[in-house]
């Protein structure tokens, strides 16, 4: 019985930590049909999520493709921090090959549901606490285009 209530104790723990965050699709035409189902942030308790530097996440997109004819075999991720209309690269993202160490097996099929993980290192160089858009993009680079592209807000803390 103590193993179980420990059990329930951690799940709890677990899921309290982690939230999905209101994101908004990016105003691109060159998205292709995929949808996303949720983007979540762990570990994070509130909207926006406060980052702290030094720390790690964990970005999680559920997202589905769209009906494109062929499997997707290539991609790269793209992560930017968008502050007062300035699209920047997101400081200790290095994570751009999209089939590696994911959670994705590619190719990726027409009509499929998946789940896309990627680890964030806050660089502790960033010396302000500021609120940004941070915008995740996933593009075929076979066609160019974008099988996902979602933006959330978020604020870097000390």
């Amino acid at each position: 019985m103590k193993v179980l209530s420990a059990a329930i104790v951690v799940c709890l723990a677990i899921g309290a930590s982690s939230l999905h965050v209101k994101n908004i699709a990016c105003s691109n035409d060159v998205v292709e049909s995929g949808t996303v189902d949720f983007l979540d942030v762990s570990p994070c308790t509130s909207d926006p999520c406060a980052l702290s530097r030094g720390s790690t996440y964990t970005f999680q997109v559920s997202f589905a493709t769209g009906a494109q004819p062929e499997s997707i075999t290539a991609m790269e991720t793209h992560l930017y921090g968008i502050i007062g209309g300035v699209k920047l690269p997101f400081p200790g993202f290095n994570h751009t090959e999209t089939c590696k160490d994911s959670g994705l097996i590619c190719p990726l099929g027409p009509n499929k549901p998946y789940d896309y993980k990627i680890p964030i290192f806050i660089d502790p160089k960033v010396t302000i606490d500021i609120e940004c858009i941070v915008e995740v993009r996933i593009e075929d680079t076979t066609t160019g285009k974008d099988l996902l592209c979602n933006k959330f807000q978020v604020k870097v803390v000390n």
